[in-house]
């Protein structure tokens, strides 16, 4: 299949109709010229989207966790780099 860029409303309508019609997922796949796999990870983005939404978490909030995880993620590794050299630079003064 050729490589097409889906925008938001194409993937959610793609998705809806995977999930309301009794259409089988091969005759989606062909009517919208897209991969099962495909629509099977937009079906589970679409679902977790919806679990996220009705458990109360404000996307700015998620948005800002996600950058706090990101930001301790880049520290640790920075600190994992500096312990290394420094107990290298110890055992060369052994």
């Amino acid at each position: 299949m050729s490589y097409r860029k889906w925008s938001a409303e194409e993937k959610q309508q793609i998705v809806l109709e995977a999930l309301t019609t009794s259409a089988t997922a091969a005759d989606i796949c062909r009517k919208h010229n897209v991969s099962s796999t495909q629509i099977y990870d937009w079906r589970e983005k679409f679902i977790q989207g919806g679990k996220k939404a009705l458990a109360g978490v404000p996307p700015s909030r998620e948005v800002a966790l996600e950058r706090e995880n990101t930001d301790l993620k880049q520290l640790v590794g920075e600190l994992t780099i500096a312990n290394s050299a420094l107990k290298k630079v110890w055992t060369m003064k052994r």
